[in-house]
């Protein structure tokens, strides 16, 4: 197997390992605190880059569990993503990108 049939089998299961993934969110869950009727209460929410812009989403304990797990697959997608841009620019040099 060559080169570019290495790389194209890559991208290839890349693709699927992308298209198949569970639910995922890009961002990070924050745990924080604040005081409600004299007590200290968890507080979480999403906080995500969008835009060059900082945003919040408030999450209810109930939905912590299901964003944090969100959050690690977004960073694994991400990875994911920069391997493929790696492998597609290595492809495109070398003239066998499929249009």
């Amino acid at each position: 197997m060559n080169e570019v049939e290495k790389l194209k089998a890559r991208r290839d299961k890349l693709l699927k390992e992308i298209s198949e993934a569970p639910p995922w969110v890009n961002g990070s869950v924050v745990e924080t605190s604040r005081k409600s009727c004299g007590k200290q209460t968890p507080f979480y929410y999403l906080s995500q880059s969008i835009k060059g812009k900082n945003k919040i989403t408030y999450i209810s304990a109930a939905h912590l569990k299901k964003f944090k797990a969100a959050a690690v697959q977004g960073a694994r997608i991400r990875l994911l993503h920069n391997e493929l841009s790696t492998i597609n620019t290595k492809l495109i040099k070398k003239g066998s990108h499929d249009d």
